[in-house]
């Protein structure tokens, strides 16, 4: 329970333990006296410590995939933004619980309408994933569990760490002009970057029912010091009937001995030496193949995360004794497609990918994970990169695998696919996908395939299952009729959606007048 004795006296220490520690009674003092005045300028810790419920309304802009989707790797690529309108953020603080509901929408083309139509997503918040607010921050600091560290002092902020009973290290900033939370800070697990350090400041300070609150939020990354949120609240209702409260769904309920379920791998051969190693799950799957070489196996895509890269690596050493991965082929950037590119540097594989992705892969294998160790965390491996430059051969006596720059596909300018000529296997990630609904890039796979003069028979995608190409061209060309209808009906709402009207057909060529 929060204490409001907390914050009314310093913490009484025997002159034992002073003389022992005298620098962690300073810290204690001083973080307490400072969290106490605080406390103070938003409203009284008692005033703090006796509300039941918060219930904050507004509108804002999310960063996609925390700033890995854009059209490059580039630093000064454009962003791709979500709009986030009809949101609501329901403080539990009695039951020490929020919940997270609003509305998004891709400001960008996209393969289908769950990612356009402005579903309400509902997020259940709990521990240190709920402290991104001050009025929540200070009630956790004020809290008797929570471990209080020393007080800095940073570009004329007074810095105060805390640890919340059972969870991770935060850091709150207040500003001496008016004792109010400037900013919290705190750290978390990323798959692509290994760890992630996410400041939320705070701006425009008003008094809602005697509670000084935020009515600016906006959250940044450590890297690239991105933005990852920009919020406008436009109303706070304090202790709200809880007939007015929306429904808590129920926690979600971790396995018995904490232990992640081993991750299945299908494993199917598609030619003598051709194997896809696929991931069932959301959008159908996805995985990618795995290429027999004279002396090693060459995986393509290091796709989701640590646990399905590193399963279908485990997977690939075991079809042919004697040889394993050693080289993946990343067809692009984005965060989806990389979720295990730390995982497989931290296994010594050799990373291909067009040269344009250099930059951005130093960047997510460098990085320490110092609080959520992952594999790479514990190798820091150098990243090992084999770029291409139009196009890239690998040839033994066993195969040849030819790997081209993708051409004319503007969801990622700097991707890469790979095409086996003696088997004519297509393998891409991006091209198309048997899931999706719409097709905004139909002519993607077309154009390179007539470019580079190929002859494919057979498609291996990332997302979705392998199919004759003749069949994937197929799926393609339904998905942009999909994308023009879409286009059509949205138009007709008055609503302009980006990627509208559709440009190109399945075959690269411009679609019919009535689009």
């Amino acid at each position: 329970m929060l204490s409001f004795a907390r914050h009314r006296a310093v913490l009484a220490v025997s002159a034992l333990a002073l003389a022992a520690h005298p620098a962690l009674a300073q810290d204690e003092s001083a973080a307490e006296a400072l969290i106490g005045e605080v406390a103070e300028a938003m409203g009284g810790a008692e005033r703090l410590e006796g509300l039941q419920n918060l219930v904050m309304t507004g509108f804002g802009q999310r960063v996609y995939q925390n700033g890995g989707g854009f059209l490059t790797g580039e630093a000064h690529v454009p962003a791709k933004w979500q709009s986030v309108s009809d949101a609501q953020r329901s403080f539990d603080l009695a039951g020490g619980q929020a919940l997270n509901q609003e509305r998004r929408a891709y400001q960008f083309p996209f393969a289908g309408e769950f990612g356009l139509n402005w579903a309400r997503t509902n997020e259940l918040q709990t521990g240190n994933a709920m402290l991104d607010h001050p009025l929540t921050a200070v009630l956790a600091a004020l809290d008797e569990g929570t471990a209080l560290g020393p007080v800095t002092v940073d570009d004329g902020l007074s810095i105060v760490s805390f640890t919340p009973e059972g969870g991770a290290p935060m850091w709150m900033a207040v500003n001496p002009a008016d004792d109010l939370p400037a900013w919290v800070r705190y750290t978390g697990p990323s798959a692509t970057l290994g760890e992630v350090a996410h400041t939320v400041y705070f701006t425009g300070y008003l008094p809602f029912d005697g509670i000084m609150l935020p009515t600016g939020i906006q959250s940044e990354m450590d890297w690239r010091d991105q933005v990852e949120l920009m919020f406008q609240v436009d109303s706070y209702r304090i202790d709200v009937p809880a007939e007015q409260m929306p429904a808590f769904p129920e926690p979600a309920v971790t396995a018995s001995g904490g232990e992640a379920a081993p991750v299945q791998v299908d494993v199917t051969e598609v030619a003598t030496g051709v194997w896809d190693l696929r991931v069932p799950g959301r959008f159908g799957g996805a995985g990618g193949a795995v290429i027999e070489m004279a002396d090693h196996l060459v995986m393509f895509e290091a796709y989701g995360s640590e646990a399905d890269t590193l399963a279908r690596i485990d997977a690939a050493n075991e079809l042919v004794p004697g040889k394993e991965v050693t080289q993946v082929i990343v067809s692009h950037h984005h965060f989806d497609h990389t979720g295990g590119l730390r995982a497989a540097v931290s296994r010594g594989l050799q990373v291909i990918a067009e040269r344009g992705n250099r930059e951005i892969f130093e960047e997510m294998v460098s990085r320490p994970a110092p609080n959520f160790p992952d594999a790479q965390a514990v190798a820091m491996a150098p990243l090992d990169f084999l770029p291409v430059d139009g196009e890239l051969v690998l040839e033994d006596e066993l195969r040849r695998v030819e790997i081209y720059h993708t051409l004319g596909h503007l969801h990622m300018a700097d991707g890469v696919f790979a095409y086996l000529p003696e088997e004519q296997v297509l393998m891409e990630g991006d091209f198309s996908d048997v899931t999706w609904q719409f097709h905004f890039w139909a002519g993607g796979m077309a154009t390179n395939v007539a470019e580079y003069g190929l002859d494919p028979a057979i498609n291996m995608p990332v997302h979705g299952e392998v199919t004759s190409y003749e069949e994937a061209q197929a799926r393609i060309s339904e998905l942009v009729t999909g994308a023009q209808d879409f286009c059509a009906r949205t138009r007709e709402a008055g609503i302009y959606q980006n990627g509208c009207p559709v440009q190109f057909d399945a075959a690269g060529t411009l679609p019919l007048a009535s689009e």
